[in-house]
């Protein structure tokens, strides 16, 4: 099932697909980060640790990072998004899109709420169609939540992230793939992540 969830997703990760209409992501505290990814088929927390600073904020965005509507440079994270639109109200985010990925279909709907100083969530709901896998088909709940913890440890450096294996990594080996390395978006992410996070292998 873990696939599965990687299919979810991406499809967070593509909540910057396209154009994100005027609405600016907004940031979180700088410092050390727990993401916590829960889904209908995986109850079972999936959680890293992320180390931000401005910089990475800016690289890693809450809402996911910008993508031509074409999907962008290619390879196996590139998505054709037919929809996308994000409205706000208050501190409350809430993305609708439809893209084309690895030969699915997948729509979104995804509401990111909370205090971006000390926790928030992103509740995605996603329904997917055309997965060469038919358990990834169908309907299907993503929960993603980010809770702040402080100054990031010795070990962990801003723009860097601690796996749930335990194996720390750049943020950037982070975009559009799983918790696998060499990954290509998070949304975090996803996350994924922010909404940011994986996956590169979703839609195989």
């Amino acid at each position: 099932m873990r696939k599965l969830l990687l299919l979810g997703l991406t499809a967070i990760s593509l909540g910057g697909c396209g154009f994100f209409g005027g609405v600016e992501s907004p940031h979180r505290k700088v410092g050390l980060w727990e993401q916590s990814i829960t889904s209908d088929r995986t109850p079972a927390p999936i959680v890293s640790k992320w180390c931000f600073d401005a910089a990475s904020d800016r690289q890693f965005p809450v809402l996911g990072r910008r993508r031509r509507s074409g999907g962008g440079g290619g390879g196996p994270a590139a998505a054709a998004c037919s929809k996308m639109s994000i409205s706000k109200s208050g501190d409350t985010y809430t993305i609708d899109s439809q893209c084309s990925f690895g030969g699915a279909t997948i729509a979104n709907h995804s509401v990111t709420s909370g205090d971006f100083n000390a926790k928030y969530t992103t509740v995605t709901t996603i329904d997917a169609e055309g997965a060469s896998d038919p358990a990834r088909n169908g309907k299907h709940t993503i929960t993603n939540t980010w809770t702040y913890e402080g100054d990031c440890p010795a070990e962990l450096q801003p723009g860097q992230v601690q796996r749930p294996d335990g194996e720390v990594v750049a943020m950037a080996s982070m975009r559009g793939g799983g918790f696998g390395g060499g990954r290509g978006g998070g949304g975090g992410g996803s996350a994924p992540a922010g909404n940011s996070a994986p996956a590169s292998n979703a839609a195989q």
